[in-house]
This record gives C-alpha cells, structure tokens and sequence, in this order.
C-alpha cells in the first residue's frame, strides 16, 4: 500500500531521509518536480527500473530520462566528445530541458535505455527534488502516468492505479508547470529538438551559437 505524505506538513529533512530510503530499498517514488509529478527509482537498480516500465505500461525499448544533481554530474556521465556541446545547452540547468548525448558505458545505462547508447538527461528546477538527488545518485524518471496518458502537475489528477504501484508518494499539490520538457538530442554537431516545451529550438541555436574572432559563428544546425 502506496504511503502518502503530504509534503507541506512534513519536516524536509526528515522527508529526504525517508525518500532516499525507499529508493535505496529499490521502491518506487512518486514526487512533483518542476514540470509534471514523476515516477522515480534509483538508475542503478535493475529491478526498480524494470518496475518503473512495468508500472507505466511503458514500451521496453523507450528509454527513461535520468535526472541529476548538477551540471557536473551530467558531464560525467557523457562521452567527452560531447561534453562541450552540453556545456553550452546547461546554461538552462536547472530547468525544464532534457538533453539526449551519447553516454559514458556505465553499468546501469542498458537498463533505463535499453536500445540506446545515449542517455536523457536533466538538471530539475525544483530545491527538494536537487537535494533528493544529490543524497540518492541519479534516478530514472518517468512522468507519473500510464503510458499515453496525460501527465499530471497536479497530485490530484494522479492515476489511482499508477499511485498503487509506489510505495512512497509526495503530495505537493498543484506544481510545476504542467508542460513535459523540451526534449534535444545532441548528435555530432547537429541538436535536434525531438520534442518541444517551455523552450524553444530558437533558445537552443542562441546558446550553442560560439564566439569567433569578436563575431558570431554560424549556428550549429537545429533540427
């Protein structure tokens, strides 16, 4: 039976400690973050990843958006080749971007994306969620609803069935801005945007757009 903590009355130290628990016993969370409220289990656990897809009725092959602490955290976890492009795209960290980029081959990646050499990656815009995720290590996310369903920003409109199958879920309310994030893949020299949220490509090309001799080099291609 899912327990419910309504995240207004509890203390957020004692809070983190009993979120970082349940994961660290590879059970299922469910918690606002700052665009929709997310199914999360730790990314390096194989059975609570496997319950997250199972959990959602999500295809096996589609892979899962691993969240992070900091840009540094990001950085370590992406082929050096492209770290640069990267940097450039985290002036929007923390916020509502997730970046697709080839992967370092860390344990855990075939399981939240299974069919990938890439990992999805976000920096979140939410106080409570960064200090769960710096005490926790990285964690696979999901938005909190069955698969093709509508993501919730609200606790309210989330599936009864889906909160049965966490063991622990936050109540935060209406959070959040209720649109998922934008969604780039970095490849090579190309960014293409595989889904669009609160920003743009246009956004995009202006952060990656470099400096060259006191002018502006041509924009890298948006796709």
């Amino acid at each position: 039976m899912v327990d419910i903590i309504r995240m207004k009355d509890a203390d957020e130290a004692s809070l983190l400690r009993r979120c970082e628990a349940a994961l660290a016993e590879g059970e299922l969370l469910i918690l606002p973050t700052d665009t929709v409220y997310g199914l999360a289990a730790r990314a390096d656990s194989r059975s609570a990843v496997e319950a997250v897809f199972s959990a959602k009725g999500r295809d096996a092959e589609k892979s899962l958006v691993v969240m992070v602490s900091s840009v540094e955290e990001a950085l370590e976890l992406v082929d050096p080749g492209q770290r640069g492009f990267l940097l450039r795209l985290a002036r929007f960290w923390p916020g509502p971007l997730t970046l697709v980029a080839a992967a370092v081959d860390v344990a855990w990646r075939r399981v939240v994306a299974p069919d990938s050499g890439s990992l999805g990656l976000r920096v979140p815009d939410d106080e409570f969620l960064l200090r769960l995720l710096a005490a926790s290590g990285p964690l696979a996310v999901t938005s909190a609803n069955p698969a093709g369903g509508e993501a919730p920003s609200a606790f309210a409109d989330l599936d009864a069935g889906l909160l049965g199958m966490a063991s622990l879920a936050l109540d935060g309310g209406e959070r959040g801005s209720g649109r998922p994030s934008t969604v780039a893949e970095i490849r090579g020299d190309v960014i293409s945007v595989l889904r669009q949220g609160d920003i743009s490509g246009e956004e995009l090309a202006r952060a990656i757009e470099p400096e060259v001799d006191g002018g502006q080099a041509p924009r890298a291609p948006i796709r």
